[in-house]
């Protein structure tokens, strides 16, 4: 289980374009569909990892995830708003054979926000995602 906290200063959200690595690259506890970078934004993270491998089923993983935001701060609005998103993730990696390390995940992130920062950023979302991780090895 890990409990995550990140908390925003400033009165410009995280700026991809000045601050980030190629524009998309971004390290926080609180990353998923949403980053929780609004204005001034506190947010908070639950997140659990179950490895099937104990219950004999080796490379087969899970992780859930909830982050709350809120106090972000929306030019205009009085009040503060929040954002909120559920994740899961099921990963299964090969073990052995010729596709050994081989993984794919499937991804869900169901986000909501309140109406004062829907506009803002990407609004409510249900978002599906599957990546197909096969390393490569050159040596």
């Amino acid at each position: 289980m890990m409990l995550a906290y990140q908390q925003n200063t400033g009165d410009v959200g995280y700026d991809y374009g000045q601050n980030a690595d190629g524009f998309q690259s971004v390290y926080l506890p609180n990353s998923y569909l949403s980053d929780f970078i609004g204005n001034h934004e506190k947010s908070a993270q639950v997140q659990y990892n179950l490895d099937f491998g104990g219950y004999g089923v080796p490379g087969l993983n899970w992780t859930t995830a909830f982050v709350y935001g809120w106090d972000i701060k929306v030019r205009n609005v009085t009040d503060n708003a929040q954002e909120r998103e559920f994740f899961n993730q099921v990963k299964y990696t090969m073990q052995s054979g010729f596709a050994k390390d081989a993984s794919l995940r499937v991804r869900h992130s169901y986000y909501r926000a309140s109406e004062a920062y829907n506009p803002v950023y990407i609004g409510d979302t249900n978002e599906w995602r599957i990546f197909l991780d096969i390393p490569v090895k050159f040596f």
